[in-house]
């Protein structure tokens, strides 16, 4: 019988095919049926097709823990994993995490290994007091959780507090893997890619590439642009606040210089039209748009967060402010773009830091912990097959 393998997340298309086709890849090249389910986010009209997907089953996880259709998602993934028996289940994003691993309780006690990667816990230092529910809920859930993996230090050893005395074990990735192929290929010179937004060639240019909603903090980066005379900025993404942003540049009366790009399926080909990267979340797991700008070369501008302290180095790699301090980033700005020598040295300095938390090295990290388990499995079966009388054998 051929070994299955079930990825569960939120969504497919924004989770599912952004984040881990390499990771389907390295299942079915070992030999595993791989399946995934998640919520349809294709747009109308789209073929829904996943890569290295044998089978994709369309249930829908919404984001609100107090959703009811998310009792119905339980239902139909408990009958999912009942029906297929996995080996393996790999779970991602919060709420589809929680669902997954009280759908698997039974499975897991026959054999199904249950995995999650947290990509940043909805509680950290600093977090609201709504956040102790959600540290509450993921205590309660590690022990339905076999191998709970992390992405940041703070996460870390939040993980393993809890799960200590837990038959569950705890790891530290670097990331989800970063493609740098699409920053190193570059199709287009510095000067096309400016030309299409209208941004001088000489002109010093921001660029900031995320969802546009009130964790990334836009509006601190446009204010903080925006007081810089002489300083544009490109902004890749969409997102709730996407108007309320525009108008912000037009009440700033930098509309001129501040260009609203949308969803760009070439940002990461875009940041080698940049001089620096600002990124001023007030929560992050990791960061991967500013680990791409590092790989561009390009000096961070960046709030200090969790996931920031990760690889952001004051002075050294990025320039760190706190995500409310409106001037300390204005000046930040400032300070890079009268200094070219200085982009130059913390460019070159996180070019280097990016490297590990290229996509190669985040599948061999994740490629080990899928072999434990694999192994340990191996190691039950043969166990189990050796305790079988002689006699029911033959």
């Amino acid at each position: 019988m051929s070994k299955k393998v079930l990825f569960i997340a939120c969504v497919a298309k924004k989770h599912i095919l952004q984040f881990h086709i390499p990771y389907l890849r390295w299942f079915k090249e070992r030999g595993y049926t791989v399946h995934v389910c998640a919520g349809n986010d294709f747009e109308k009209g789209d073929k829904v097709e996943i890569p290295y997907c044998d089978k994709y089953f369309q249930t829908p996880f919404y984001r609100s823990p107090f959703a009811t259709g998310n009792f119905t998602s339980y239902k139909e993934l408990k009958k999912l994993v009942e029906v297929h028996r996995y080996d393996i289940v790999h779970c991602h994003t919060p709420i589809a995490a929680v669902i997954a691993r009280m759908s698997l309780r039974k499975e897991r006690k026959k054999g199904t290994s249950m995995l999650y990667t947290a990509h940043g816990f909805h509680f950290y230092k600093g977090a609201p007091a709504m956040s102790k529910l959600y540290y509450l809920v993921e205590k309660m859930m590690v022990r339905h959780t076999d191998g709970l993996i992390t992405i940041n230090e703070e996460d870390y050893k939040a993980a393993e507090k809890f799960s200590r005395r837990k038959k569950c074990k705890v790891y530290k990735i670097h990331g989800i893997g970063a493609d740098f192929s699409l920053i190193k290929n570059v199709k287009r010179t510095k000067e096309q890619m400016r030309a299409e937004f209208g941004i001088p060639d000489d002109a010093f240019l921001v660029m900031s590439n995320s969802e546009i909603n009130e964790n990334k903090n836009i509006t601190t980066s446009i204010k903080a642009v925006a007081a810089n005379k002489d300083v544009y900025m490109l902004v890749c993404g969409s997102g709730k606040l996407l108007e309320e942003c525009k108008e912000l540049a037009k009440e700033l009366s930098a509309q001129d210089r501040i260009k609203f790009a949308g969803y760009r399926f070439d940002a990461k080909e875009l940041l080698n039209c940049a001089d620096a990267f600002i990124f001023p979340s007030h929560r992050e797991g990791l960061g991967m748009a500013a680990i791409e700008a590092m790989a561009a070369g390009l000096p961070l501008i960046v709030s200090d967060n969790r996931g920031t302290r990760e690889y952001a180095v004051q002075g050294e790699n990025a320039l760190i402010c706190k995500a409310d301090d409106l001037e300390g980033f204005t000046k930040a700005i400032e300070l890079l773009s009268k200094d070219k020598a200085m982009c130059e040295r913390l460019g070159s300095n996180g070019k280097e830091v990016s490297a590990k938390y290229e996509l190669s090295n985040a599948v061999a990290e994740m490629a080990e912990i899928y072999t434990e388990f694999m192994t340990e499995k191996a190691e039950e079966t043969d166990s189990d097959a050796a305790s079988v009388p002689a006699e029911a054998v033959n």
